[in-house]
């Protein structure tokens, strides 16, 4: 077990979460909330330092409340907030608030695009004369840019999802299947430091490490929001890895992300044993020219949907229209998304997302198609955005890897 001066290194500085708090608190002004409440596990962790069960206060001017269920002691020693109290009964929180000496918010700001129907509705009982808003935007366009503290766990991110190639080459052979194959990386993964699970925002939206699909079989869609899925292990996972072998000559793709104090970078990979068909190959060159136009054009300034245009139209131009980003109604309708400590946060490349891109956003772009005959083919990396435009963060070498 790491020891406790150990585990403190990797606590959120407290400069980091005073400036998260005005980022948030400045939202809210301008958008006319006297408070939010942030039940969320992220959202609390991004504003306290702490994932402990709980609820945080967050006023538009004074200092936060954050209110803890359990783990009193360790929400304390994890979180460099002033106002740390214990949570007795969420019905009493109107009470807490006034005990500690904040007025009752008349407009609210909540999570709604992950909060439970029954919680809302119990809030509205607790705070009968207050408007609910939702603040989900706010508090997420507040995570778009990241610090210099957050770029250098995203860099630590990127290291450990360099090492992974390196263990592909080592062990990967014909004859063992998809599974076989992930649990190896996944155990070096999890010595790295991987935390072993991959946040997600977006409603029933599951990830696990990430995706080896191999073959026409790792073509097939699945139900999350992906140009593939693969068939998985089964109908209560038919996603990513499964018990298919992996056969000589025909495209693996490794979709895995690397991770380190809970900062996510996205990276996708193509393998084969033996060389690929012809078909293959001239994809794979075609998805990372796509690749290099959108990396020379996109600066900050440009929208997200002005990159996803590029991308579809170099695509088009390249032969790949129709199974670009998938096929037929499983086609996915963007070709990057921002992450961090979620795999899908904001900001997306994608249509009609017209926010202007800035500075220090951090942007996964994949270009991926579809083969039916042979399989997934695309590139996938992680980069943060500069003055003068988009620098890799993932440096696994790209190219296509035949053992």
């Amino acid at each position: 077990m790491a020891s406790t001066s150990a585990q403190a290194s990797f606590f959120v500085p407290s400069f980091e979460i005073e400036r998260r708090i005005r980022c948030a608190q400045d939202t809210f002004s301008q958008n006319g909330f006297d408070a939010g409440l942030l039940f969320q596990n992220l959202d609390r962790f991004y504003y306290s330092g702490t994932m402990q069960p709980g609820v945080l206060f967050l006023p538009a001017e004074e200092e936060p409340l954050l209110l803890i269920r359990k783990n009193l002691e360790r929400a304390a020693e994890e979180s460099s907030l002033g106002a740390i109290r214990p949570l007795g009964s969420l019905s009493g929180l109107g009470t807490i608030l006034i005990e500690n000496g904040y007025a009752v918010p008349q407009t609210l700001g909540l999570e709604l695009d992950i909060l439970p129907a029954q919680l809302y509705i119990q809030l509205q009982n607790i705070f009968p004369s207050a408007r609910l808003l939702d603040a989900s935007i706010a508090l997420r366009r507040c995570r778009m840019i990241k610090s210099e503290w957050e770029i250098e766990n995203l860099v630590r991110a990127a290291d450990v999802a360099a090492g992974l190639m390196g263990q592909v080459r080592e062990i990967l052979h014909a004859g063992m299947t998809e599974l076989e194959l992930a649990g190896l990386l996944e155990a070096f993964l999890r010595r790295e430091g991987h935390q072993g699970y991959i946040r997600t925002r977006g409603f029933n939206m599951e990830v696990f490490y990430g995706h080896i699909l191999s073959g026409p079989e790792g073509t097939r869609a699945s139900y999350i929001d992906s140009p593939s899925g693969g068939l998985g292990i089964g109908p209560a996972f038919c996603q990513g890895a499964g018990f298919k072998e992996l056969r000589a000559h025909e495209p693996i793709s490794i979709d895995y992300c690397g991770c380190f104090n809970g900062y996510i970078v996205d990276q996708t990979r193509m393998v084969s044993i033996g060389e690929p068909a012809p078909a293959v190959r001239k994809a794979f060159e075609a998805m990372r020219e796509v690749q290099e136009i959108l990396k020379s054009r996109t600066l900050p300034g440009i929208t997200g949907t002005e990159v996803y245009d590029w991308a579809l139209e170099e695509a088009a131009r390249l032969g790949y229209r129709d199974t670009f980003m998938g096929s037929g109604p499983s086609k996915a309708a963007y070709v990057g998304h921002g992450v961090g400590l979620e795999l899908d946060e904001l900001p997306l490349i994608a249509e009609k997302f017209d926010w202007p891109l800035e500075e220090n956003m951090v942007l996964a772009l994949e270009p991926k198609v579809i083969l039916p005959e042979h399989g997934l083919v695309g590139i996938e990396n992680t980069y943060l955005l500069t003055p003068g435009g988009l620098e890799p963060l993932t440096r696994a070498p790209e190219d296509f890897l035949l053992l």
